[in-house]
Formats: structure tokens, C-alpha cells, sequence
């Protein structure tokens, strides 16, 4: 991790914090797109059951070539599976992007680190835990809640 990576990630959870009481039960999520030391998009999820932050923050980039060879600044692993939205781990690696910078992993089921080997397994760099502590104090509700409800399920009734 270097200093921009956190500068960047600040950047990513000031964005992520945006979304506070709107996509409630999923988690807030800012995104960074960086190329050549410039950002060139960013977003986050705006409101629950529409689009990701990283369909956002790519939406924003003027020339979609420009994401091609960038580094993506997410605080929570892109998701891996198909529900209100595609997955965004698809997104990132369709936009062949070099690099994705990640706060934390997702503890849901559905994703628990599936994004994070779906992008590695297309030959993308992952690095991990970039202000984890941060992104962990920013959904901690989301944590506890994935986290209860495991645990719920997994006790034999």
C-alpha cells in the first residue's frame, strides 16, 4: 500500500458514505476509477436495488477506453453474483482494468471473496485491506448483520 492508495480510498469512503440510510440492507459502497494519477470517474450506490459504484463510477468516465489499464478504488470487493444487478467482479474485468483496491472482503455468502478470485483469475492485481479498519467502522451494521445472520442459520432448529 502507498500513500495515493490511501488518499484514494478516503476519496472512496467519503462517496461511500453518501448512501447512508438510502440502500439499506446492502452495505455502502464508494468507487474510484484512477488512471495516470488522475481520477477519471467515481460514484457509489445511490439507493438500494439500483446500480452498484462500480457501474456508476464507470458510467461517469468520459472515453471508456480510459478505464482499460486503470485502477479501480472499491471499499468493498465487487460483488460475484447476479441479483437486482450483474456482477461488478464481470464489470471490472470486461473493462480490463489493471489493478482493483479493496478496503474489505464481503462476508455475504454470495460473495466472501468469490469477486476478489474472479478478477485475480483474469489476471487482474488485488490488494486487500487498504483502511480496513475504516471501511469496517463505515458498515458495521452491514457486517454484524451478515455476520447474525450465519450464525442464525447455520444453528440446527
Amino acid at each position: 500500500m502507498n500513500s495515493s492508495d490511501e488518499l484514494y480510498m478516503r476519496r472512496v469512503l467519503e462517496l461511500a458514505e453518501l448512501g447512508r440510510g438510502k440502500v439499506e440492507p446492502n452495505p455502502m459502497v464508494g468507487c474510484v476509477i484512477v488512471k495516470e494519477e488522475r481520477i477519471i470517474g467515481e460514484g457509489w450506490h445511490q439507493k438500494y436495488g439500483e446500480a452498484h459504484a462500480e457501474r456508476n463510477a464507470v458510467d461517469q468516465v468520459q472515453n471508456q477506453k480510459d478505464i482499460i489499464g486503470s485502477t479501480v478504488y472499491v471499499n468493498l470487493e465487487p460483488c460475484s453474483h447476479y441479483g437486482k444487478t450483474p456482477p461488478c467482479s464481470n464489470l471490472l474485468i470486461q473493462h480490463q482494468v489493471k489493478r482493483v483496491v479493496v478496503s474489505n472482503i464481503d462476508p455475504n455468502p454470495l460473495v466472501d471473496g468469490g469477486g476478489i478470485r474472479r478478477i485475480r483469475e483474469a489476471g487482474i492485481k488485488v490488494d486487500i485491506g487498504t483502511l480496513q479498519k475504516e471501511g469496517e467502522k463505515l458498515n458495521r451494521l452491514f457486517f454484524q448483520q451478515i455476520v447474525t445472520t450465519i450464525r442464525s442459520s447455520s444453528v440446527p432448529h
